[in-house]
């Protein structure tokens, strides 16, 4: 009777797990944006103002930074679905260890219809932009 007992909770905790692991990988392929995050900057680029700031203004690559993230919704914008790509290009202005500008182009794109939602082009002193940057930190 012991041994019919220990192996009836096993199977019923085999069972258990088996239910929430395909129920997690439900969930999880619920959520995958349509557009991944390559899709995402080359919606950003493909902007005319966008193309032509990033002409005139991004010259060294090697001082560029470039970095997606899956977030909630965009500023002063709706998504359909609740998730959009916010996309960030930065590169500072020169090389020198002083504090420089910093040339910005922020775009946000919805993940499942890839449409661009908001997009900024702007030039701010690195010391006034988000401190997390690679450009702000350590890069330089």
């Amino acid at each position: 009777m012991e041994k019919g007992k220990v192996a009836l909770i096993a199977v019923v905790a085999v069972m258990l797990m088996g239910i929430v692991g395909i129920s997690m990988c439900i969930d999880i392929k619920g959520n995958d944006p349509e557009i991944d995050s390559f899709q995402a900057v080359e919606t950003v680029m493909n902007d005319q103002n966008v193309s032509e700031y990033y002409s005139s203004h991004f010259k060294v690559e090697e001082w560029r930074i470039t970095t997606t993230s899956l977030i909630g919704s965009a500023p002063d914008s709706e998504a359909l679905d609740g998730s959009v790509w916010k996309v960030e290009i930065m590169e500072r202005s020169c090389a020198c260890s002083t504090v420089k500008d910093l040339y910005v182009i922020e775009g946000y794109v919805s993940a499942s219809t890839g449409e661009l939602l908001d997009v900024s082009t702007k030039s701010v002193l690195e010391s006034e932009y988000d401190k997390k940057t690679c450009s702000s930190l350590s890069c330089h």
